[in-house]
């Protein structure tokens, strides 16, 4: 079976890597590059986060209302065509997938630009969900075939950054244009007809269309460890998936959860330090937007390269141990940030919160595909990422609206609701992690 460090793909000259392929200088800009897209599609779909109130005042919806636009609405392009996708990008050009997926989300980013009502909000956003399912999977499919085993968690993490940059790029820019708005119309007179969040989606899917056609300075290469067609069928991946169910149970529940608290504190934060704490709204922006550019910068990377080094150490479970240490710190600050009696210490551990949202990503993308097969991949992370665009993103901000508005009744409290649902699903996180660590290592040991 070889050794701990070689567990997450399986060895042999069949399936070693060339060293054209696995030379550092040959992945960096492919990788540049996908962080880039994933950087946008976070923007693109984040962006709405710091423009609630502008929207809210505009269109005249309620929280409620405006938790569908944050999660279901994206959600519900993944549950039509996350599988398909992936299954294209098992079988065929993974880049051509993610491009046709940039070129999708930037396109009905523009198109919300646009709209007058809920309604057709509503449906620009539905388009949007083409971002993750064109993306995730596909990426990191070709990620795994792109570097070498040995640094799959780090190059992994180097795409993660793109999640808090991205992130970092809607908040500031979106709140910068909003207090800006009458400085670009001087520059731009054609912006006059728009209000402030309409230039916010306008220039952020047109930079989305730029970032599109750096895709194709990529190369495709080659899958890394072929096997036959009937791998790829659905019932291979069904018999795979129930022999080794103990171990997907655990791991995915659980990085669905620590997925909750991410989507429930990014559509929500900006919102509790406005509220709740009165920071101006350019202010609550940049010191968002500043949490998660600094957690990207120097929590993201730093996670990869740990878990790399605890399984250099021969602890191939390392993945677990570090999600469920940021499983811990999501639930200690949630609750440090509901009980603390000092304005200041309470948004501080908001804004220290906001700055592990981009973990899950590069913990999730690490430990599924090491417990896949390579011709696999791209599917069971597409049926990942279906159940967390329908659990997690569907859920996270819709259940904290509801708490807010049914159980606690007024606006005020949604910093209360939030560090409930943070505190109970990191803490359900780390019991899966913990109990799964032993089927998920046989489960890396047979894929």
């Amino acid at each position: 079976m070889g050794t701990v460090a070689d567990t997450a793909w399986p060895t042999g000259d069949s399936h070693r890597v060339t060293a054209e392929r696995t030379s550092g200088t040959r992945w960096v800009w492919p990788i540049t590059v996908l962080a880039l897209c994933h950087a946008q599609a976070i923007a693109s779909f984040q962006i709405l986060n710091i423009l609630i109130d502008p929207i809210k005042t505009s269109l005249a919806i309620s929280d409620t209302e405006f938790s569908l636009l944050q999660g279901l609405a994206v959600a519900i392009f993944a549950a039509l065509l996350g599988v398909p996708a992936a299954r294209w990008a098992d079988r065929r050009s993974r880049r051509n997938v993610i491009l046709v997926g940039a070129c999708g989300w930037s396109l009905a980013t523009l198109g919300c630009a646009f709209v007058v009502d809920f309604d057709q909000l509503f449906t620009a956003r539905i388009f949007m969900g083409i971002g993750e399912v064109f993306l995730f999977p596909a990426a990191l499919s070709l990620i795994a075939d792109l570097v070498p085993r040995e640094r799959l968690s780090s190059a992994v993490a180097a795409f993660g950054i793109g999640g808090p940059v991205g992130a970092a790029a809607a908040l500031f820019g979106g709140s910068w244009i909003l207090t800006h708005r009458a400085d670009l119309v001087i520059r731009l007179p054609a912006l006059s007809r728009f209000e402030g969040w309409q230039v916010a989606f306008l220039l952020c899917g047109l930079t989305g269309l730029v970032t599109a056609a750096l895709l194709l300075t990529v190369q495709e290469p080659p899958h890394r460890n072929q096997r036959t067609a009937a791998d790829r069928s659905f019932a291979a991946i069904r018999h795979w998936v129930v022999a080794h169910w103990r171990g997907y149970a655990c791991v995915s529940g659980a990085m669905l959860c620590l997925a909750l608290c991410a989507f429930a504190t990014a559509a929500w934060g900006p919102t509790v330090l406005t509220r709740v704490h009165g920071v101006a709204l350019g202010e609550a922006g940049r010191v968002t937007a500043g949490a998660a550019l600094i957690g990207g910068v120097l929590l993201a990377y730093p996670c990869g390269l740990l878990v790399d080094s605890l399984h250099r150490a021969g602890r191939s479970d390392g993945v677990l141990l570090v999600s469920a240490l940021l499983a811990a710190g999501l639930a200690s600050l949630a609750g440090l940030a509901a009980t603390a009696t000092v304005t200041g210490v309470a948004a501080g551990a908001w804004v220290g919160l906001y700055a592990l949202l981009g973990l899950p990503t590069v913990l999730a993308g690490t430990a599924l595909p090491m417990m896949t097969p390579n011709n696999m991949r791209a599917q069971i992370m597409a049926l990942h990422l279906l159940l967390m665009n329908m659990l997690a993103l569907s859920l996270g901000p819709l259940v904290v609206a509801v708490v807010t508005d049914k159980v606690f009744g007024r606006p005020s409290a949604v910093g209360n609701s939030l560090a409930c649902v943070d505190v109970l699903a990191s803490g359900l996180a780390a019991y899966l992690l913990l109990t799964g660590r032993r089927a998920f290592k046989s489960s890396c040991l047979a894929a």
